[in-house]
């Protein structure tokens, strides 16, 4: 029993459980800081957008200790894929937060702007860290070239998901509660993208922007293997 607990902790502080809990902590302390002092409830959504970015890198956490117990199958791992796709948005959707970044009575733009960095870093860690999870799943079945468009293809609906979220209000959860508005909505989108004003530019580099990070990611976690497999 302790051994499989033991196992079970490795696995999760090899993919980053401690870092993202260590960032969690200075982000939401400075958020408490930050309303003790002004007096004002100003920011209070960032508990909840950071909560919705723990979303898909717990679902990706889930999957790999499916993976790691030999209990991975097409039937558990087909649902918790679509909902982790679902929801990775949200990690790196907390970076598009700085627009609420302006100058405010009580506490310095900086203070505001630090704090809103924590966030944002935290939900770009924990985004990458469960992109990394699906990307090592899917390189383990059917290869790297798999893998890797699957990356691709995740960025490109991660930059169109912050876009549903952040210009169109849409949240994740409208799958299951408005799926007929959210489907026409894509519609739309697709049929005529350029008659969205932000669509296209918000969709491409945030694409971009995932990939490019994760690519610099992966560069630094295969260093790390291969020094690790030198020791």
């Amino acid at each position: 029993m302790k051994t499989s607990r033991s196992r079970v902790l490795s696995l999760l502080c090899h993919h980053g459980l401690l870092p993202v809990l260590l960032s969690s902590t200075v982000a939401v302390v400075m958020l408490h800081f930050r309303l003790e002092w002004s007096g004002r409830k100003s920011f209070i959504f960032l508990v909840w957008n950071l909560f919705l970015a723990w979303v898909p890198y717990g679902i990706a956490l889930v999957a790999r200790l499916l993976q790691a117990r030999g209990w991975a199958r097409a039937w558990n791992l087909l649902p918790l894929g679509g909902a982790w796709l679902l929801a990775f948005p949200n990690a790196p959707y907390l970076l598009t937060d700085f627009i609420h970044l302006k100058p405010r009575p009580g506490v310095p733009m900086w203070f505001d702007a630090a704090m809103l960095a924590s966030f944002a870093a935290t939900g770009w860690l924990l985004g990458l860290l469960s992109l990394e999870v699906w990307k090592r799943l899917l390189e383990e079945r059917w290869g790297r070239v798999a893998a890797w468009s699957g990356v691709l293809a995740a960025s490109v609906l991660c930059g169109y998901g912050i876009y549903l979220g952040r210009f169109e209000r849409w949240n994740s959860w409208n799958v299951l509660n408005r799926p007929g508005s959210l489907f026409e909505a894509v519609v739309d989108h697709l049929r005529e993208p350029m008659a969205y004003r932000w669509l296209v530019g918000t969709t491409v580099v945030f694409a971009g922007l995932v990939l490019l990070s994760y690519l610099a990611f992966e560069t630094l976690m295969q260093r790390r293997r291969t020094e690790r497999a030198r020791a």
